[in-house]
């Protein structure tokens, strides 16, 4: 069952996220306490938008979204999603994004956006969900 996120799911999202994104694909030495924190930088945002996935009374995926002004248009950014890595392959993440896709629908915005690591399995997983790559658009860092 998919739900609206609340507070207290922001635990079980940490250790959901410290899992589902291991060192070896995202160069990030998660735990599931500084997880959480990271989640709960999101949660906190004005225009916070969350679900959660769960099953038998427990949260199993989780997706973390915002909804930002660009110009005159509204348009979903979405943050984070992870699934259990044992539950990942049976829809959950596929919900979950639906979700998120018909409740932009729903208002009216312009789309939604993410950011995702070129070596990781999640770009595959989005362009099988409608997701296309950018044309114009660099991503930039300076460490």
């Amino acid at each position: 069952m998919i739900r609206e996120m609340k507070e207290e799911d922001l635990q079980q999202c940490g250790v959901i996220y410290a899992k589902a994104f291991p060192i070896e694909y995202w160069g990030i030495d998660w735990a599931p306490d500084n997880a959480k924190e990271y989640l709960l930088d999101f949660y906190e945002q004005k225009r916070f938008i969350g679900y959660v996935y769960e099953e038998d009374d427990a949260v199993i995926g989780c997706i973390f979204a915002l909804c930002k002004i660009s110009g005159s248009k509204k348009e979903i950014y979405i943050n984070e999603m992870a699934v259990l890595p044992e539950k990942q392959g049976q829809g959950i993440g596929r919900q979950l994004l639906k979700t998120l896709l018909d409740y932009s629908k729903e208002k009216g915005y312009a789309g939604v956006v993410l950011y995702t690591s070129e070596y990781a399995p999640a770009s595959k997983f989005y362009e099988k969900n409608g997701f296309k790559l950018s044309q114009g658009t660099i991503c930039m860092y300076y460490a």
